[in-house]
């Protein structure tokens, strides 16, 4: 067996180690060798942790190979797509090898028009680009550069939900690397009670290298109209009644999607603003009644377009690959979330001072925001909360407190206290107050109820696969099930 201190510092020699076993085109990289960065960078410096070997696959045998490696090397692995992810978990990786999926991103559309066999690398961008030639759509989350299969087995919100349901919804089959390097087929079929857990605390499970996923016709034609209202501090009353109003406890329309951001915009006003992101499936002519009450608000700034779904990524704020928001290894991100029901208004008010308390005594954070996100639930709800592992299906609303900042001690101590700060606050006003914290966007924190879910039965029976499926504890780098 070979052992961490056997290995020689030469990329010559983990090449020949590797070389005969992997497929044309992968690579293996020595971490001190590499140079620079880029292939260890994530999109938040702190999930970057210490890597040993980096191994990018071109084929999907080749990361059960690089499992299997690790394992007989004894070394923890880690398998990502395209980075992105802030739980703090991530970052705790030593010595480690990371498993590069990015160039698995094949995508096959079914005969029947009703799925595609996809890569277990393809990302956002990607997909609704491949899919719009054929006038289909899927599920997917909202930031281009992200990957379909890190946000779908945490559940995976997005703008077509109220249509298609959860990216986890969407999952038909899977091809998995367990823990000691097995392949095997997941689905409600063949090891249906992983294709459960797969779908809400996947990262805890296995590494999925291709799976069948679910598409669509465009319900409304291929045109997305996406509006911009900027609102300031003196209107966050009247915002908030609006949205609560529109919300209307889950019956937010399929066709609509409001997403709500509070930062600081010098530019446009020297106290933080809130800007709206309106989004609507159809024409500009078919939203203008949604689009009236919100003028009628007073906006103190407004933009707003039409173009093709696949675009809205770039179009609406600037997160495609290449884009600013996506940009790898810049800064730490951490978030706090929670899932509402409903907006808390005077919540929301003591949010905003301490939003601007921070941003003001603290320079470090000034390009933190606070989120909130609110997708149409028709089809989510209609999917059996017991069916599946993601346990939130009651929830309408997702916030989170999301810091930035260069990372240092005085930066991640102040970022979790105006944190926790917040989220207290946002427990203290939610009705019920009950605290449900996406799995996708924790903090790390948390305890497993408030991720997994309050139900006894969901944690029994998440602990006793992990027993099955992962006894060392081998996935525990994303919101780790422990105490199995």
């Amino acid at each position: 067996m070979l052992r961490p201190h056997d290995i020689s510092p030469s990329l010559s020699r983990m090449q020949a180690e590797l070389g005969s076993q992997l497929c044309k085109g992968s690579s293996v990289y020595l971490s001190n060798y590499l140079g620079s960065r880029d292939h260890t960078e994530r999109w938040s410096t702190a999930a970057e942790g210490d890597v040993m070997l980096v191994v990018a696959p071109t084929c999907e045998k080749d990361v059960a190979t690089a499992v299997r490696l690790a394992n007989q090397i004894g070394l923890p692995f880690l398998a990502i797509n395209r980075g992105h992810g802030s739980v703090s978990a991530l970052g705790t990786i030593r010595n480690g090898v990371l498993i590069k999926l990015n160039n698995l991103v094949s995508v096959d559309i079914a005969p029947d028009g009703k799925s595609a066999m996809l890569g277990g690398g393809v990302y956002t961008d990607l997909l609704l680009g491949r899919l719009a030639k054929d006038n289909k759509v899927a599920a997917t989350g909202g930031c281009g550069c992200v990957g379909i299969v890190g946000p779908g087995l945490g559940g995976g919100f997005g703008f077509y939900q109220g249509y298609f349901g959860l990216m986890a919804d969407g999952f038909i089959e899977m091809d998995v690397v367990t823990a000691d390097g097995s392949e095997i087929t997941v689905s409600e079929s063949s090891n249906p009670d992983l294709f459960w857990a797969m779908r809400g605390a996947g990262q805890n499970f296995g590494i999925v290298t291709k799976f069948r996923y679910k598409i669509f016709d465009y319900p409304n034609g291929q045109n997305i109209f996406h509006a911009t209202y900027h609102f300031t501090e003196d209107q966050l009353e009247v915002l908030f009644e609006h949205l609560n109003s529109l919300i209307d406890n889950g019956s937010l329309p399929k066709k609509v999607n409001a997403y709500v951001v509070l930062r600081s915009k010098p530019h446009i006003s020297t106290r933080p603003v809130f800007v709206y992101h309106f989004y609507y499936f159809g024409s500009a002519e078919q939203a203008s009644p949604y689009v009236q009450r919100i003028l009628d608000l007073g906006p103190i700034f407004i933009s707003n377009a039409s173009f093709p779904y696949k675009e809205v990524s770039h179009r609406s704020f600037q997160a495609s690959v290449g884009d600013p928001t996506c940009a790898a290894g810049i800064s730490t991100k951490t978030r706090f979330p929670i899932g509402l029901k409903t907006y808390n208004i005077s919540t929301n008010r003591k949010i905003y001072n301490l939003f601007e308390d921070m941003v003001a005594t603290t320079p470090a954070l000034a390009t933190s925001f606070v989120q909130f996100e609110a997708f149409p639930m028709q089809a989510v709800k209609a999917v059996d909360p017991a069916s599946t592992a993601y346990a939130h299906r009651e929830d309408d609303i997702l916030v989170a407190f999301s810091t930035q900042y260069l990372l240092s001690a005085a930066n991640v101590a102040a970022a979790n206290k105006y944190g926790r700060k917040a989220r207290q606050l946002f427990i203290e006003g939610a009705r019920p107050m009950r605290y449900n914290a996406y799995s996708n966007y924790a903090n790390g924190d948390e305890t497993l109820e408030e991720i997994y879910g309050h139900d006894s039965w969901r944690l029994e029976k998440l602990r006793r696969l992990k027993r099955e499926w992962d006894p060392n504890g081998s996935f525990r780098f994303f919101n780790p099930i422990t105490d199995y």
